[in-house]
């Protein structure tokens, strides 16, 4: 609960979600110090009790220990090595345009339209999301898909779920801003993408 509360503090949840997590844990604290005594039993009076580990060096304990913190940041470094182009285009976009079938979308589009995009997530391997609101993200509204990016071609295939296909190609591209041209089902899009910047 004491993370629940790290949480809403650190990531600015609502005020009233962060009162209701410090009651709970004012709670939890409650319960738990009315078996206090039986707590204090199990995590400091058996201690002593409690078999002793077969190993007889302790360097070998503290090089598993360490051998597992190593292999979580290995395994975490191959992961982003075999997928860079993942990693290219992760975050959020906005999109400053959109051109759909030669027809610029006004700003207010996305008001009645929910293919009148305002925001594009790259999330690497969990996907992508197109978002037609440009204060919060609503998943009823939003488009989700995976994606693929070649770098060398700056070509873009993403696959929207169930049943549609986006094939663009990228260009201008920057660190910042970007500008897609592609192919959705009978449709054809410009887009003028910048990064945003939390």
């Amino acid at each position: 609960m004491v993370n629940i509360i790290l949480i809403n503090i650190f990531y600015k949840i609502t005020i009233e979600a962060f009162f209701n997590s410090f009651i709970y844990l004012l709670a939890l604290v409650f319960l738990l110090m009315l078996h206090a005594q039986k707590l204090k039993m199990i995590f400091w009076d058996l201690i002593d009790h409690f078999p002793a580990m077969p190993f007889r060096r302790n360097c070998v304990r503290h090089s598993l220990r360490l051998l597992l913190i190593i292999s979580a940041f290995v395994c975490l470094k191959v992961s982003i090595a075999t997928h860079p182009s993942g990693q290219t285009l992760k975050g959020t976009w906005i999109v400053k345009k959109l051109i759909r079938n030669g027809r610029v979308h006004p700003a207010t589009a996305w008001l009645t339209h929910h293919a009148a995009w305002n925001r594009v997530y790259f999330a690497g391997f969990e996907g992508c999301a197109f978002s037609p609101n440009p204060y919060r993200f609503d998943p009823t509204e939003s488009l989700f898909g995976s994606y693929e990016f070649d770098s060398l071609q700056n070509a873009l295939l993403v696959v929207f779920y169930p049943q549609n296909t986006l094939r663009a190609t990228i260009k201008n591209r920057t660190a910042e801003a970007m500008l897609l041209y592609g192919v959705l089902g009978r449709d054809t899009l410009e887009m003028q993408l910048a990064r945003l910047h939390r």
